[in-house]
Parts: structure tokens; C-alpha cells; sequence
């Protein structure tokens, strides 16, 4: 019989400094956790800073990293 197998990824980015300096879709993917061509739309739009490298987008760590930080601009934080 068919056994399912779990849906979680094969790999999971715990931190910024695990990912190369430039990055691809799928690179990116893993740290914003949604799908490579969910990235590539959000770059085509204008609302992930990338850069197109032929047929490829191609992201800096740095650009990901401001661009998480600023998702949480003006949320507060819980301070226990």
C-alpha cells in the first residue's frame, strides 16, 4: 500500500546566516517559507528587491533580511 509522506520540507533555514550571500528562489523560498515561484512573483511585483539574472531571480541576504525585519515595523513586541 501507498504510504503518504509527511508534508514538511526536506530542509528548513533557521537562520539568515545559513544562506549564501546571493540567493536564488529557492534559497529564498526556504527562509520566507513559501514556494520558489511564490518568490519570483513577489520579486516580479516589486515587493521582494531582486535582481533578474537572465530567466533566474537572484536575491542578496542582506535585501531578505530587511525585507523580513520590515513585516514586523510597528507590530509590538511581547516583553515579559
Amino acid at each position: 500500500m501507498y504510504q503518504r509522506r509527511p508534508n514538511k520540507p526536506r530542509r528548513v533555514i533557521h537562520s539568515v546566516d545559513e544562506l549564501p550571500v546571493l540567493c536564488n528562489c529557492a534559497e529564498a523560498g526556504l527562509l520566507l517559507r513559501v514556494n520558489p515561484e511564490v518568490v519570483a512573483r513577489m520579486a516580479k511585483n516589486g515587493i521582494l528587491p531582486g535582481a533578474k539574472q537572465g530567466q533566474a531571480w537572484i536575491f542578496r541576504r542582506d535585501d531578505l533580511e530587511k525585507y523580513i525585519n520590515s513585516l514586523f515595523e510597528g507590530v509590538k513586541s511581547v516583553e515579559q
